[in-house]
């Protein structure tokens, strides 16, 4: 599907009551709803988003079905195994490190419904509906001013090493982040280099919310990638997937610990919400969509899908994934409808390398914990390498084995630790 066709859609209005109004609303702000502080308004709107997916759910199923059987016939052509052949070599990871990965991120997943049962519990409910994997918290709103979030950044990363802190004191002094919210800007954040002038620009739309100083400090974390990779030629900078999150992982990590090392109660609830969100998605929700794009390609191989097919594999994936964690009525059939990755062509399995990095970058963290400041020298030359070795290559470095399940379960124990922490709050 072509990209102005895609926005197109997701300019599609729907009237929602919201504040006393009935306004005309995309797609994208029904979808952003979900992070309203308003439970009502979070229900509303997500019944008016599955509204609008039953009206096009016709020509996007055509459209995936096209897409898929294309990349079928191209992978025969080029004598691939399956669809999933060009991700693995794109991601510089074997089938047995991928499916070593899964297992481990499988065996998480009752610490995770746990996280859910919890917060649904929080929110007054037997479990948790769809609608409400995303709401804040009662009482977990403290913002942020600008000048606090770039002291915080800096002060924290200088914990680490003087060549982070540097980098981020010279990115905030330098202007190199647009950080404004305005009309006509586009939403989330972004990192590129400039390597011209050894340089990075920052695109993020800062609001004073937790979840925007995690943003800065992740954005950064490609930052300082990019600056360790001066003086390489562009073809030994051409990362994958699986290795590009490592940096911003890891100094999104150095400034959630900070934060809550030095939180009240109630601040650390914000900070370990804001934290499990993300990660849920990461490894639980990605693992549904991963479940789903590999039985999409299973079936389209021998017939086309109808509307009900995807619909009825998307549940199949999220209860396999959420399990017991989310309400069963009301999960979310057309999760195939609106993540474009599904419609492209040119790169199948967009998902599993998030949590490759997410796990991967944790893990990296966990070692620092251990080794300290002698760990600093061989991260740098970790990010520099990026470019010219396998994810294996460069774990091997530090005693890590990714084809076995213990690296992955260690990355995962930190995470479970935030989920118990935020079960006794």
């Amino acid at each position: 599907m072509e990209q102005t066709a895609w926005n197109n859609l997701l300019t599609t209005f729907r009237r929602l009551e919201l504040e006393g109004k009935t306004q005309r609303m995309p797609i994208a702000a029904l979808i952003n709803l979900s992070h309203h502080h308003d439970q009502t308004v979070r229900q509303r709107a997500y019944e008016a988003e599955i509204a609008a997916w039953d009206t096009v759910r016709e020509p996007l199923a055509a459209a995936l079905n096209g897409i898929k059987g294309s990349v079928i016939t191209l992978y025969k052509k080029r004598g691939r195994v399956d669809a999933l052949h060009a991700s693995l070599d794109h991601s510089r990871i074997d089938r047995e490190i991928l499916e070593t990965m899964l297992k481990a991120m499988n065996e998480s997943f009752p610490i995770f419904r746990k996280y859910l049962r919890s917060k649904a519990k929080r929110l007054s409910y037997a479990a948790l509906p769809w609608w409400d994997l995303f709401a804040p918290i009662e009482g977990t709103t403290k913002r942020y001013t600008w000048p606090e979030t770039t002291a915080f950044i800096t002060s924290h990363f200088s914990t680490f090493s003087d060549r982070l802190a540097g980098l981020a004191k010279r990115a905030f002094q330098n202007n190199w982040i647009d950080a404004e919210p305005r009309q006509g800007k586009r939403g989330g954040g972004f990192c590129m280099g400039i390597p011209l002038v050894n340089e990075s620009r920052i695109l993020c739309n800062f609001d004073g919310s937790l979840d925007q100083v995690f943003t800065i400090a992740h954005e950064l974390g490609h930052a300082f990638h990019t600056e360790c990779q001066i003086g390489k030629t562009i073809l030994q900078t051409q990362t994958p997937m699986t290795l590009a999150e490592t940096a911003s992982i890891f100094c999104e990590t150095i400034i959630t610990e900070a934060m809550l090392a030095g939180a009240t109660p109630k601040e650390e609830l914000s900070i370990l919400e804001t934290n499990l969100i993300s990660t849920t998605q990461v490894i639980v929700d990605i693992t549904s969509r991963f479940l789903f794009e590999k039985e999409v390609f299973e079936r389209r191989e021998k017939s086309e899908l109808s509307t009900d097919d995807f619909c009825e594999i998307m549940l199949r994936s999220q209860k396999s994934t959420y399990g017991e964690g989310l309400d069963q009525q009301h999960l979310h059939k057309y999760m195939w409808t609106w993540k474009p990755h599904y419609y492209s062509s040119g790169f199948s399995f967009y998902n599993y390398p998030y949590a490759f990095g997410l796990l991967f970058g944790t893990g990296l963290y966990a070692l620092y914990k251990e080794r300290g400041k002698s760990f600093v020298s061989d991260f740098e030359i970790l990010l520099a390498e990026t470019g010219e070795a396998t994810p294996a290559e460069l774990a091997s470095r530090f005693n890590f084995d990714i084809r076995k399940p213990d690296f992955w379960r260690n990355s995962l124990k930190v995470i479970e630790k935030r989920i118990e922490r935020y079960v006794t709050l």
